[in-house]
């Protein structure tokens, strides 16, 4: 798909590069990521056979997952997989649109986040974002129109994949700036002594790769 010749997913970029910027809208984008990377965490919570006490997602695009492990390695495991598992979702996510799978995408994201939405999301505004995202996927599927899922699906696709990527480098700046404001990074330095630094790159490594593997997967 292209708009005045240029192919869709670069204006899409674009976008997702812009619109954190601007209040309100662009923040709403980034919290499909972040409600992703909430995912990462409590999923490693419960095959870790823990316990997911609740997720809120806040209007800055932050969010925070709670949960109770067995083990310190268990809490380290739970720490540890949030921005490796937006990123590889995301790589997941292009290699299904590929083939065609918009339509499944966009019903498959819903439910995981309808899901979510009943077992742990547990704040006003987290409640408020999924009922909107689901509600507008969910209008989607009922048009069935396939150039506006294709877009959407592209659309969320992106955004995903990008803020992956910048959230990563974020937590390693920040890692750099302000050792104890890192997220994740600063969590895994107090469970595990390893500088925030060290688990600051790490995630921008993964990132980078994963989103270099998408770009090249891309060209072929």
């Amino acid at each position: 798909m292209t708009f005045l010749s240029i192919p869709l997913i670069y204006w899409f970029a674009g976008l997702a590069l812009v619109l954190p910027r601007i209040p309100v809208i662009g923040k709403w984008f980034n919290l499909i990521n972040t409600a992703i990377h909430e995912l990462g965490h409590a999923l490693m919570a419960l095959i870790l056979e823990g316990s997911v006490k609740k997720i809120e997602l806040f209007n800055d695009a932050s969010g925070v997952t709670t949960t109770s492990t067995k083990t310190k390695f268990g809490g380290f495991l739970v720490a540890l997989i949030g921005y490796p598992f937006s990123s590889l979702v995301s790589y997941f996510i292009f290699y299904l649109l590929s083939f065609g799978y918009d339509k499944g995408f966009i019903i498959a994201i819903s439910i995981l986040f309808i899901f979510m939405l009943l077992l742990w999301i547990r704040n006003i505004y987290g409640a408020i974002w999924m009922i909107a995202f689901c509600t507008l996927n969910g209008y989607l599927i009922y048009l069935n129109n396939e150039k506006y899922i294709q877009i959407a699906a592209l659309l969320y696709a992106v955004f995903i994949a990008v803020d992956a990527l910048f959230s990563a480098l974020i937590v390693l700046f920040l890692s750099i700036k302000q050792k104890d404001s890192a997220g994740d990074a600063t969590l895994l330095k107090k469970i595990t002594g390893v500088p925030a630094l060290i688990w600051g790159l790490l995630f921008a490594g993964i990132a980078g790769v994963v989103f270099y593997g998408i770009i090249e997967g891309l060209k072929h």
